[in-house]
């Protein structure tokens, strides 16, 4: 096998798992950051990992506890580009302060920590949130990429409200560590909004439910929440992509990938899309409050040279595969 040249982590996730196969794709040799080797070892076996016919592209390295200061400091041996997606989410049951907040800023500066000492490194790409922009609730101000808040310590009566402040942090404990350590590779913040879009990890109907379409599909699927959430979506491809274009020569700063939205459009955009069905019973209206947010991020499709997918190519996206893995016809 040749020797890894980027590190990934978070490659179980529904935007590392693209990010993974867009690199293998673009002919990166992959060494892969994961919490345990025995609950990824559907990886390698994945029908998307295998159509690809690089196994000796592909390996892996465990990080059990991904923000301990030098939790990375094997898995950045030798290694030339770095993309971190790996961040804590705010599970239920999770305290608010300590198993949020506080491992959300941690998670940003810890990659960084092993980074540093890793004279072999070149670019460390590292994914935030445009939560990381965002006052919670939002102030109705237009946000871009340039945009910066000071630091939300707490206490947190949520755990949204406590990963709203812990991206905050994130990005602002990042931003010190480089101005106080200057290091000498080049780093990208990519910023994006909530994914949604084709699901590559999903191959069953019930893999289309474990990430962050979930809310899409209940809009489609007859589920109304009674909690708002911020506008602002990042089609998957258009977020890996942005990834994958950070780690060329030059590209350094920070990079939103989001376009606005209000989520209850989506069933307008499935009655126009999938008439058949919506009489058929497969689609039926749910409802998904939105909280407006002026996020700009025009200035990365600017940069990158290509516009962003919108919010109806990701709900017809979801859709289409959500009747797929149904084995039902839609049109």
């Amino acid at each position: 096998m040749s020797s890894p040249n980027l590190l990934i982590t978070g490659v179980t996730g529904f935007i590392g798992f693209k990010v993974l196969l867009d690199s293998l794709t673009a002919g990166y040799t992959v060494r892969a950051a994961v919490r345990s080797i025995s609950q990824s070892q559907w990886i390698p076996s994945h029908p998307r990992i295998t159509a690809l016919g690089v196994p000796d592209k592909l390996s892996f390295v465990e990080v059990p506890d991904i923000i301990r200061e030098g939790a990375y400091d094997q898995a950045v041996k030798d290694i030339t580009y770095i993309i971190h997606l790996a961040s804590p989410l705010p599970s239920p049951g999770l305290d608010p302060q300590t198993g949020v907040y506080e491992p959300n800023v941690k998670s940003a500066t810890s990659i960084l920590h092993s980074a540093i000492k890793e004279p072999s490194i070149k670019k460390v790409v590292i994914t935030f949130s445009v939560f990381s922009n965002i006052l919670f609730p939002p102030d109705g101000k237009e946000i871009t990429e340039k945009s910066r808040l000071p630091d939300v310590p707490g206490p947190f009566d949520s755990t949204i409200t406590a990963y709203s402040a812990g991206k905050i942090g994130a990005l602002n404990a990042a931003e010190k560590f480089i101005k106080d350590n200057n290091p000498k590779f080049a780093v990208v913040k990519v910023m994006p909004g909530l994914a949604l879009g084709y699901d590559e990890r999903a191959t069953a109907l019930e893999g289309i439910s474990a990430g962050t379409n979930r809310m899409l599909l209940g809009i489609i699927t007859g589920k109304t929440s009674p909690a708002p959430f911020p506008a602002g979506v990042g089609d998957v491809a258009d977020v890996a992509k942005v990834h994958l274009l950070a780690l060329g020569d030059g590209v350094v700063g920070s990079f939103g990938v989001t376009k606005r939205n209000t989520f209850d459009e989506a069933w307008e955009i499935v009655k126009r899309h999938f008439p058949k069905a919506i009489a058929d019973g497969i689609f039926t209206q749910g409802s998904q409050p939105t909280i407006p947010v002026d996020w700009n991020a025009h200035q990365t499709e600017v940069r990158f040279g290509f516009d962003f997918k919108t919010y109806e190519d990701a709900v017809v996206e979801v859709a289409n595969q959500y009747l797929q893995l149904s084995g039902k016809k839609g049109a």
